[in-house]
């Protein structure tokens, strides 16, 4: 199987407790973002790996 695992994507460092309630939604939105996108990366794998093993069962017996 010529499939690699989809690297997470990292979360940005924590605002400071002193930071703006600007910033700190600001973090909170990119963390929902990356959850997201990490999640899509996850599926979109498993649905390549499933494909790769039916060609595989189809190709190889």
């Amino acid at each position: 199987m010529a499939l690699r695992k989809p690297k997470k994507l990292k979360y940005p460092k924590k605002p400071k407790r002193s930071a703006s309630p600007e910033s700190k939604k600001k973090y909170l939105e990119r963390i929902t973002d990356i959850d997201k996108k990490n999640k899509t990366r996850e599926s979109e794998f498993e649905r390549r790996k499933k494909t790769d093993a039916e060609l595989n069962r189809k190709i190889y017996g």
